[in-house]
């Protein structure tokens, strides 16, 4: 299927925004920080000398601070300006990394094997195939090598994103295979931004389990999550420097959700 160019255009315009913000804490990677949030960093586990692939990369700095623990890294991700800042930051901070610019349901084929297949935060709802998704991330894994995705949960994704009080509010389907339409936004690194017209789309638990058994990936570990690294509600508040999550006395459900699975022989 074509790239979605909504798609591509947001993520294009607001690579050099995200960049500049202080959500993505560009310039503590250019000091020598490794950015990569605790639970994501937590999931990956020891990746000294692991072949890594990070699908939908952006501009790169959960990537190079995953390089910068050791691994040899590749990203990848469809947007031109995204790819080019990678490339930059890489060669600014003297990391060995790969980044490709190609649709993700369309790799190239010099990718290579890998270790570790990574993705997080944001990525599948991107995804209109999520089948064909996740057998890219089993092809790109040698047999016995680990996938990686720790998400938003379906749960919060259902819930009315704008509404800061009250009790919560079912606004999205849990799953659906049509894509839903946002249009203005507010972009989640910089309020002032607005998104433009963008399509998503909602993945159930039950897929997302699916989609990696089909793929030929051996599920070893499930995981829910109170916290995500960006204000996905408005309701919910800073916990530390990386997570929000919802305030004391809301119903708590879950918000995020980690899934480890392996390729088989």
């Amino acid at each position: 299927m074509a790239v979605n160019e909504h798609n591509l255009a947001y993520w294009n315009r607001v690579t050099p925004i995200h960049a500049a913000s202080s959500f993505y804490r560009t310039a503590e990677f250019r000091n020598g920080a490794c950015v990569l949030d605790p639970v994501t960093r937590a999931a990956l586990g020891e990746v000294g000398r692991k072949r890594l692939l990070h699908l939908q990369c952006h501009f790169g700095l959960d990537t190079l601070s995953i390089a910068r623990l050791g691994a040899s890294v590749t990203g990848l991700d469809f947007s031109p300006p995204a790819i080019g800042l990678a490339r930059e930051l890489a060669r600014e901070a003297g990391l060995d990394a790969r980044f490709f610019c190609a649709d993700v349901l369309a790799p190239p084929a010099s990718l290579g094997e890998f270790d570790i297949v990574f993705a997080s935060w944001g990525a599948i709802y991107w995804i209109d195939d999520l089948e064909a998704w996740m057998r890219v991330a089993s092809r790109a894994l040698r047999p016995g090598g680990r996938f990686c995705l720790c998400e938003g949960h379906p749960a919060l994704l259902m819930l009315d994103e704008a509404t800061s009080d009250g009790p919560l509010t079912v606004r999205w389907p849990y799953s659906a295979l049509e894509p839903q339409i946002s249009v203005d936004v507010p972009d989640y690194a910089d309020e002032s931004t607005r998104s433009g017209r963008t399509e998503g789309y909602l993945h159930g638990l039950a897929r997302i389990l699916n989609a990696a058994i089909g793929a030929g990936l051996t599920i070893r570990a499930f995981d829910e999550g109170d916290r995500v690294p960006w204000k996905a509600l408005s309701r919910l508040v800073k916990v530390d420097r990386d997570y929000w999550a919802l305030p004391e006395g809301v119903p708590r459900i879950p918000l995020s959700f980690t899934l480890q699975a392996v390729r088989g022989a």
